[in-house]
């Protein structure tokens, strides 16, 4: 990050000019767009759009479908499930009157969904003809619902809901055990006004109940004096909690053992603790991890906004951008985190960066896509010219989506590309 120590006159003029210096004339710009690439690194499987509403936030797909919904924000939530490939397939046929044809010859099963929710939050297809919704209620809780995909007859139609779950505090789907599961958690007041934690693990494909956790209540401070465990964070649906835990009496010492680390799995009851080796660096990691609030896998940036670091596991190692990093926006970073550690990237240029400014020419506003091995080395794989746009990534199998945002509105977006990696 540059240091700014001249004085607020002098950099308010510095400013002034480089404003001047990098902004051009209208014609200049858009010149200068036009001869620039639109897309480097990949290729455009299929962009969807709604003439009505907008593409909401959950995209799910596999290697053959892409998922997602359209939404107005208040009466209407349809899901849309299209296939990848045109042609036939029996699927379409089997959806009834839900299926359509798109004008390149795509399957597109369409389903109201406004019954079950008009805000999904959460989607993932589970297995050839049925689809896992997760809906946010006004009240801050969540619902959830299995629907199919396909007629089953006149009188259960495409839509038809499995099974409900819900209203929970969250319901987050998670891998547990090497089976995809949901996890059901709630949450209430406890007796001294602090939080008891409930979490259900659930089979997605059915509904049932596989295991009932047991209930973990934590005080104001987030501890729990009968366990001798503070609270400092959580991942896997609620499903564990990460903390302090209180040392054990040595009878042979005739003294209490340190404190170590340790994790609490709500479901079995039991701890994994680890001996605490470095009280700083231990702190600081879990400082890091409480404040991110995003379980124990995670990108951000380092606190001087000069590293991008991948977390895996609640541990951190460092990105190696194969590019400048001065040159993007810090606000701008996304990331998702493979269980190996590998990591995917995405970074937007900031067109007045410091070495911008150093050159007095605006830098093209590109969305760089990195994709990171587990040791670190993070390779630019694709970017794409997104003036004046902002863009939510995700991932289906080995291809690439964004979801360009409307501007002024946090939900959803205008148009979703499906990208495949030259």
């Amino acid at each position: 990050m540059p240091r700014f120590s001249v004085a607020v006159a002098t950099a308010g003029a510095v400013a002034l000019t480089a404003a001047i210096a990098l902004s051009g004339t209208p014609a200049t710009r858009a010149d200068t767009k036009s001869q620039l690439a639109q897309l480097e690194g990949a290729t455009v499987v299929a962009t969807f759009t709604s003439p009505t509403g907008f593409i909401d936030d959950p995209v799910a797909g596999d290697a053959t479908r892409l998922a997602y919904f359209v939404s107005d924000a208040s009466t209407s939530s349809q899901l849309h499930v299209v296939t990848l490939a045109a042609g036939s397939d029996a699927s379409c046929a089997s959806a009834g009157s839900a299926a359509t044809r798109t004008a390149d010859g795509r399957c597109d099963v369409s389903i109201e969904l406004a019954p079950v929710t008009a805000h999904p939050v959460g989607l993932e297809l589970v297995g050839a003809s049925r689809a896992f919704v997760i809906g946010a209620l006004d009240d801050g809780n969540q619902i959830a619902a299995l629907v199919e995909l396909k007629d089953l007859s006149k009188t259960k139609p495409a839509g038809t809901v499995v099974y409900k779950l819900g209203p929970a505090q969250s319901i987050v789907p998670i891998t547990r055990d090497g089976k995809r599961r949901v996890a059901v958690h709630r949450t209430s007041e406890a007796k001294d006004g602090g939080v008891r934690h409930e979490v259900d693990v659930i089979a997605i494909e059915s509904g049932q109940r596989v295991a009932s956790g047991r209930a973990l209540e934590l005080d104001k401070d987030g501890g729990n004096t009968q366990l001798e465990f503070h609270v400092n964070h959580w991942s896997d649906g609620m499903t564990r909690a990460y903390g302090i835990k209180g040392g054990t009496w040595d009878r042979k010492e005739n003294q209490r053992t340190p404190d170590v680390e340790a994790a609490y799995d709500l479901i079995t009851g039991k701890f994994e603790t680890k001996v605490i080796s470095d009280l700083f660096e231990q702190h600081k990691r879990y400082q890091v991890l409480a404040d991110a609030n995003a379980g124990v896998d995670f990108v951000r940036m380092s606190w001087d906004m000069q590293v991008v670091q991948i977390w895996s596991g609640g541990v951190e190692h460092d990105a190696q951008l194969d590019q400048s990093i001065v040159q993007y926006d810090p606000k701008s970073l996304q990331g998702l985190v493979a269980p190996d550690g590998s990591a995917w990237i995405v970074l937007k240029v900031d067109p007045v960066n410091a070495d911008a400014v150093g050159r007095k020419h605006r830098d093209p506003e590109y969305l760089d896509i990195f994709r990171a091995t587990p040791d670190g080395k993070a390779t630019r794989k694709m970017r794409v010219l997104a003036t004046n746009a902002r863009h939510r990534f995700g991932v289906i199998g080995d291809k690439l989506w964004l979801l360009e945002r409307n501007n002024g509105f946090e939900r959803g977006g205008k148009a979703l590309t499906l990208y495949t990696l030259n």
